[in-house]
């Protein structure tokens, strides 16, 4: 098979986003475990249930973009959308949760490796097919 085929943008923007979006929920309905999980559990404070679930939530909206393009853009515009989605992710939630969580406690590693790949493939994906073919 032929690898543009198998790394076509609309398959990897929908795929990619639903499971996001699908984690993020989960992240918006148990806030509880999910500071527990990253902060540790003798490191969690009351508020910061709240924060998880707040921060999972603004992620749905992010990750819903990206289902609705691979939905709904085609050719040389989704090839686009789908390199500048995996350039603004690598760049804002990749390096951004490296740079801000490097001193504290918060292990964001697992978001990191899971986020970083999945740009890494959708910048791939949008490359691979620049020319809307």
């Amino acid at each position: 098979m032929d690898v543009k085929k198998i790394m076509n943008p609309k398959y990897w923007m929908v795929g990619i986003g639903s499971f996001m979006l699908l984690m993020s929920v989960f992240g918006v309905m148990d806030g509880e475990q999910m500071a527990v999980d990253m902060w540790g559990a003798d490191n969690v404070a009351e508020h910061d249930a709240e924060y998880e679930e707040m921060w999972a939530l603004n992620m749905m909206s992010l990750f819903a973009m990206f289902v609705f393009i691979g939905v709904l853009a085609k050719g040389k515009t989704l090839a686009q959308l789908t390199m500048a989605a995996s350039a603004s992710s690598l760049v804002f939630l990749v390096v951004g949760m490296m740079v801000l969580t490097g001193d504290s406690e918060y292990d964001a590693s697992s978001l990191i490796i899971i986020i970083g790949g999945a740009s890494a493939l959708l910048g791939i994906s949008g490359f691979l097919n620049k020319d809307g073919e």
